[in-house]
């Protein structure tokens, strides 16, 4: 009468193996090919993960309930291969060179997150709620990276070895209070505030195999101290009368950001206060058909580990860059729909961004090196139109199809020259859904997607049919599920991309 708990187990083995094929042109000052560099890279992960999800409730009378939950994830086995080899070749495809670079890592992680949350219902119904929030998260990557390299006529001429020892530290506080207050059977209003506090501590080691010794590369060894404080409230009213609806939403954060970098002694730090509003209006102009229009801005923050002032090897030419300079992201998005004849609706949407964040490959035409680093576009623009028909042809059977003409445009000035691309696409899905047997005890379900060519972070991916058929069937009076699935039926999935700019 007064509990409430629940109690989740759940643990995953698995090895994932990835194929991937690329190809290279390296130029010189007039953009002529110099080099050629073609790889496979057969990229093999091992993993075991535990998860373990807890909630109590516990009412202490009709008007007052104290909660508990916690998640947590440990991660004690992650064995990441990556095997390349690469071929140099002249513009001519005449072979030059080649070396392979077996890349080793081992992962340990854990991630723990638990809040406490009161909540008091008033007499008015109108009810107030309080929660605290604390979430710690550690992660250590151990890396050996070894290089053999060979010549022309294919013969052994030397080698290299290196290890990189990385760790994650992280903390994060929040608390907040939300209240909500019913002012009528029609109209309701929401306000509440919340505070954030992130501690991040890392650091990376890259120590050099120098005749069998081990030697540290000050130049790659560094540590990153962030903390991020975000303080924020934020106000809603929704409202409805005859056959309007309407949602009014302001949210204002104030956000006090600090990264140094203890080995460069360099600090960055970032203050802002933005505003966030919201608004959506929604009419019903018959029976079966409504109109709806909103406008949402949002913000979306760079992860802490893309403010990492790192460098993570795959191999001696390929490495992947943090930065600490990284701002922001904010997306304005509206959007227009009617809902008709029950099973139809079709939608325009138009999304603007600005200082989207992407992780692009900069290509050193000097060094032979290519170095993955986020970074923030200048500008992003993404708008389409949505088609979506859900229909019952029968009660045992779910027809559900969308579609969507959409167009992505990309702008960004790297320093040596302003960049724009374009693209429209298309993007599909059907599924269809059964349920069998007498008690519908037995479900099939049959979904085929289709991505047209389109444009992803400067990339230009090509056409891609995803299929998964799968089939499960409730045993035990429905207290039990055995399911089996099939994906990439036709082996249309695999994923060609190519990236110029």
């Amino acid at each position: 009468n007064k509990v409430n708990l629940n109690l989740n187990y759940s643990y995953t083995n698995q090895k994932i193996n990835r194929d991937q094929d690329d190809t290279v042109n390296y130029l010189d000052t007039s953009n002529e090919i110099v080099d050629i560099w073609r790889s496979n890279v057969n990229r093999n992960t091992w993993s075991e993960t535990h998860n373990l999800n807890f909630n109590f409730d516990y009412y202490i009378d009709d008007k007052n309930t104290i909660s508990l939950t916690s998640t947590g994830l440990y991660l004690p086995y992650f064995k990441y291969q990556i095997r390349n080899n690469t071929d140099i070749l002249d513009p001519d495809l005449n072979f030059l060179s080649r070396f392979t670079a077996d890349n080793l890592s081992r992962d340990h992680k854990y991630n723990i997150g638990s809040d406490l949350i009161f909540r008091h219902d008033f007499d008015n119904s109108a009810n107030l709620t309080l929660n605290a929030h604390y979430t710690t998260y550690d992660y250590e990557r151990d890396q050996n990276v070894f290089s053999n390299f060979f010549d022309s006529d294919n013969v052994f001429t030397r080698s290299s070895e290196f290890n990189t020892l990385a760790n994650q530290a992280t903390e994060i506080i929040t608390a907040k209070a939300d209240y909500s207050l019913p002012i009528s059977d029609t109209s309701s209003f929401e306000v509440g505030a919340k505070f954030s506090n992130v501690n991040t501590d890392s650091d990376i080691t890259k120590l050099d195999i120098i005749n069998g010794s081990e030697v540290i590369d000050p130049d790659n060894s560094n540590a990153f101290l962030y903390e991020e404080d975000v303080l924020a409230a934020y106000s809603n009213y929704s409202k409805s009368w005859d056959k309007w609806d309407i949602n009014l939403g302001l949210r204002v954060e104030q956000t006090n950001i600090k990264g140094e970098s203890v080995t460069l002694n360099e600090t960055n730090t970032q203050d802002y206060l933005n505003w966030f509003p919201n608004l959506s209006l929604s009419h019903q102009v018959q029976e079966n058909t409504s109109v709806y229009a909103s406008y949402k801005r949002s913000i979306t923050r760079p992860s802490y580990t893309d403010l990492n002032p790192f460098t993570f090897f795959l191999n001696e030419n390929t490495v992947v860059l943090g930065n600490p300079n990284l701002v922001p992201s904010y997306r304005d998005h509206y959007k227009i729909g009617t809902n008709f004849l029950e099973y139809f609706t079709v939608e325009a949407y138009y999304m603007d961004y600005d200082g989207d964040i992407v992780e692009l490959p900069r290509q050193n035409n000097e060094t032979n090196e290519i170095a993955y680093t986020p970074t923030n576009l200048d500008k992003k623009v993404d708008y389409g139109f949505d088609f979506v028909f859900d229909y019952y042809p029968t009660n045992t059977w779910n027809l559900y199809f969308v579609t969507s003409f959409y167009n992505i445009t990309e702008e960004a000035n790297f320093g040596d020259g302003f960049v724009e691309l374009s693209q429209w696409s298309n993007y599909s899905i059907l599924q269809n859904s059964f349920s069998l047997l007498e008690d519908r005890s037995l479900n099939v379900n049959l979904t085929l997607t289709w991505v047209g060519k389109n444009l992803q972070q400067f990339q230009t991916v090509e056409d891609r049919l995803f299929s998964e058929l799968s089939v499960s069937k409730s045993i035990f009076n429905k207290k039990g599920m055995l399911s089996l699935s099939v994906q990439d039926i036709f082996n249309l999935q695999d994923a060609e991309t190519s990236l110029g700019y």
